[in-house]
């Protein structure tokens, strides 16, 4: 239900004249990897929301904090509670707008999506570089950037430092389809 009201609130801030087509999905994939030389700490989430609007360019993804898992039970409470303060902080969006492609291009585009990355109750503009493909019924996007904890004032305590990287590798990909 969330995730209705959330594509609901986006699309009210489009500029949707002229019969603009919109593709939208509620199972993008996000993925993240925390790498040291001590431990490797991955987890994902199938739960994002995103919406195109290929008019305007403008792009929006939302993920539930929550929605991420690990491999561990005790990893996922950490993060939760700990780190990412969940039930404070319940989601990390993405807001912005595509910028170098062709709306009407067959072929994988090299994009940058230019916009903010709201996580941890703290907002940094952002240029992700990515990637779109047009397929028969929509649109397929792909990304991979780094996120430092340090910019959404995400505390490591010293005493797990070498286990958590500073700089987390985020990795999302989602098919968008017609609304």
């Amino acid at each position: 239900m969330r995730h209705l009201f959330f594509l609901a609130l986006l699309v009210a801030g489009f500029d949707l004249t002229g019969g603009a087509q919109q593709f939208a999905t509620r199972e993008a994939h996000i993925s993240f990897l925390s790498e040291t030389p001590v431990e490797d700490i991955k987890a994902e989430s199938q739960e994002a929301s995103a919406i195109l609007d290929v008019a305007t360019g403008g792009l929006a993804f939302q993920v539930p904090i929550l929605s991420f898992h690990f491999p561990k039970a005790l990893m996922e409470e950490h993060f939760n509670e700990n780190y990412m303060e969940s039930a404070k902080f319940p989601k990390a969006s993405f807001r912005g707008t595509v910028m170098g492609w062709d709306p009407d291009g067959d072929a994988q585009q090299e994009v940058v999506a230019k916009g903010k990355l709201d996580m941890h109750g703290v907002s940094v503009a952002r240029e992700v570089t990515g990637t779109m493909t047009r397929t028969t019924s929509g649109w397929m996007i792909g990304a991979t950037f780094s996120v430092p904890c340090t910019d959404h004032d995400i505390d490591i305590p010293k005493v797990v430092s070498e286990n958590i990287a500073e700089v987390i590798d985020v990795t999302l990909t989602a098919t968008l389809l017609p609304r």
